[in-house]
């Protein structure tokens, strides 16, 4: 058979390659710089997801083959295991949950919940559970270490470094207590980020982004229930159970963070604030942790204050 559309079939084949030379590039970064990095390797399903929007699966797909060769090249096998088992695995995700016309929070749920196995899984075969918790402390170590030494230069009191070593070992502990929910969040803010950002093209190119206006999104109610049993368990309970119950307050808190996140957005689109005026307020949110914690609680008391007026009312009601 003749193919009709020479031309087309080439520019197809031109997007692929482009969109795996900038999967491949932003994957890689992640490892080589360090500092913002790690930032830029998060937005590596864009450039496969964006072609898969104007080209379908197929260059999709040959995108993300394309990509793990030369990230295989470049990194060697370790490398394209973390790919495949991470964005690779996301890139094709999405587009399929997507098609399912799932609510938000479902589709970041299970999106989370393939890749966090899918590490999970990868780790465990590579490593024993115990050593890929003595790797995580260890890493966690080596940056208290660092962060000391550095305060250490800056010529502070010998008993104010006492005071931080003891203070950066309690963090420590917190941090490996809290781990299992600290990688799912990671995951999640991963989702959430490349569901922006393709949202933000849908609208570019004057298509309806997927979820449509999520200043008016809210989390199920019936949530409120497992954030109360959550935080009672961690008082009453006491060891694994503790744990269990201190990680799933901390994903719950995490989702009502983000409704209060979609409250601040949705008042100041309503005032239409100016965008540095935006961008203030998001960087007060995430340095000044009394500012993150009311906004925390302006979406756990949404339920029954309804902030956005969007349950309906009596018609007699102002």
């Amino acid at each position: 058979m003749i193919d009709r559309h020479p031309d087309r079939r080439a520019v197809v084949l031109l997007g692929s390659l482009r969109a795996a030379m900038a999967t491949s590039v932003l994957f890689l970064i992640g490892f080589v710089l360090p500092f913002g990095g790690p930032l830029l390797m998060l937005l590596t399903p864009q450039p496969a997801l964006r072609l898969y929007q104007r080209a379908g699966w197929g260059p999709l797909l040959a995108a993300v083959a394309l990509a793990a060769t030369a990230i295989g090249l470049a990194g060697g096998l370790s490398a394209v295991a973390v790919y495949a088992l991470t964005f690779a695995l996301l890139t094709v995700l999405l587009p399929v949950l997507l098609g399912r016309a799932w609510s938000l929070e479902a589709t970041v749920a299970v999106a989370t919940a393939a890749v966090g196995a899918a590490l999970a899984a990868g780790a465990l075969i590579a490593a024993s559970p115990a050593e890929v918790l003595a790797a995580v402390r260890g890493s966690l170590e080596d940056v208290r270490r660092q962060a000391m030494a550095v305060y250490g230069r800056a010529g502070l009191a010998a008993e104010v470094l006492r005071d931080l070593e003891e203070g950066s070992r309690g963090v420590i502990d917190l941090l490996l207590r809290l781990s299992p929910s600290l990688f799912l969040l990671s995951i999640s803010v991963t989702v959430l980020l490349n569901l922006d950002l393709l949202r933000r093209e849908q609208r570019t190119r004057g298509l309806v982004p997927v979820f449509g206006d999520l200043t008016r999104w809210k989390c199920p109610p019936e949530l409120v229930w497992p954030l109360i049993a959550s935080g009672y368990a961690t008082l009453l309970l006491d060891g694994l159970p503790r744990l269990a119950a201190l990680n799933a307050f901390t994903v719950l808190l995490a989702v009502y963070f983000c409704q209060g996140l979609v409250i601040a957005q949705f008042y100041m689109r309503r005032w239409r604030s100016p965008l540095w005026v935006n961008g203030l307020v998001y960087l007060f949110i995430l340095v000044e942790w009394l500012l993150a914690t009311g906004v925390m609680l302006l979406g756990v008391f949404d339920l029954w204050a309804d902030f956005r007026r969007l349950n309906p009312r009596p018609a007699g009601d102002d």
